[in-house]
């Protein structure tokens, strides 16, 4: 549906670039990136709204490089919904097609189809000033949506609701996604969204796209410690692998290189391994059960912090070689901990091998 071949843009103090992207039909991609990234700038250069210095912009095999906006058959959404004021709910879902000079007999079936595909005809009367976020934010995807464009270019598209409204949208555009099997791009910093929605992740910082892949082998694989962070890992453990073929961890022992999945390559040296938080184990006595898969580390550890969060328990762990790590913990998992760990205790602290990964121990 779309590819972007060396895509490079230059704005003033940024630039964007070398971009290579397929999208394929019927696809949702998600663009995970932070604030200042370049995601949006992408989107627009593929909606036409700023003119690449480089590379080439195919839309369903067609060259649209140089093709004004309102020729692509993009529809676009972004996070602060762009709808006009003064017009009504119906009036905006409307302005695409009047226009392009659309049937007025159809234009009218259109929008009354598409407000009770998304649950708007009760609204159809109003202004956007009465609406809610999550009104005004349908509002400006039926009106996107009407024109039965190639593909949703979605920015920010939940970043400014509320929690539950959110929650409520995301499975909307998982349904729109379903039902329609419109192609979507979509770009967010928010890791819930990209999860949940994603069938294929592009993982974004500086301008430049870094890994590429379904989520789960995104989050199980990070190539690089930019790419982990931006996925959610937090816990990282320097160690060296050496010509014997151990892995020496900083701090907390060796163990063979070949333990690791895939098996840490020697001529790799200094590697980051990366802990996922539900990996780390902690309890205020040593467990009699033998673990049923490879440890990566057993032994004490501080305590260092403990915040209760919802339905989930955030704690840091001091491990030796002033290893800090984090452990998440579900309430009814805590519950199980008796006596229950104090702050500043010490603990009983277990890393399971399952769902560590290694990468080399370098940014980029």
């Amino acid at each position: 549906m779309l590819r972007l071949e060396n895509l490079a843009v230059r704005l003033k103090n940024f630039q964007l670039g070398t971009i290579n992207l397929h999208v394929a039909k019927g696809e949702y991609r998600v663009v995970l990136g932070s604030t200042g990234t370049g995601k949006t700038v992408l989107l627009e250069t593929i909606a036409g709204l700023h003119k690449p210095c480089a590379g080439r912009i195919f839309l369903r095999e067609l060259d649209i490089t140089d093709r004004a906006p309102e020729k692509r058959n993009l529809g676009i959404v972004y996070q602060d919904y762009a709808l006009f004021p003064h017009m009504t709910v119906e009036e905006n879902i409307a302005f695409g097609l009047r226009m392009r000079r659309a049937d007025p007999r159809h234009i009218a079936e259109d929008v009354l189809q598409m407000a009770d595909f998304l649950n708007l005809r009760h609204l159809l009367k109003r202004t956007p000033g009465r609406l809610s976020g999550g009104e005004r934010q349908r509002t400006a995807l039926a009106r996107a949506l009407v024109m039965k464009p190639y593909m949703l270019l979605l920015d920010e598209p939940l970043s400014a609701l509320d929690r539950l409204t959110r929650d409520r949208l995301k499975n909307e555009l998982k349904r729109i996604h379903t039902d329609l099997g419109i192609t979507v791009l979509h770009i967010t910093h928010d890791l819930s969204e990209a999860f949940l929605l994603a069938d294929t992740l592009a993982v974004m910082k500086d301008g430049r796209i870094l890994q590429e892949g379904p989520p789960e082998q995104v989050l199980a694989r990070p190539l690089n410690r930019m790419v982990a962070e931006l996925v959610g890992i937090r816990n990282f453990i320097p160690a060296h692998a050496d010509d014997s073929g151990m892995v020496s961890m900083k701090g907390l022992g060796n163990m063979p290189a070949e333990n690791f999945s895939p098996a840490i390559d020697k001529t790799h040296g200094s590697v980051l391994i990366s802990v996922p938080d539900w990996a780390v184990m902690f309890s205020c006595r040593k467990p009699s059960s033998r673990p049923a898969s490879p440890i990566l580390y057993e032994g004490k550890a501080l305590l260092k912090y403990i915040h209760y969060s919802g339905n989930h328990i955030e704690a840091v762990l001091g491990l030796p070689g002033d290893n800090d790590l984090r452990a998440t913990l579900s309430r009814r998992e805590l519950a199980h901990l008796e006596p229950l760990p104090m702050q500043g205790s010490t603990v009983w602290c277990r890393i399971e091998m399952k769902g560590i990964h290694w990468m080399p121990d370098r940014q980029e």
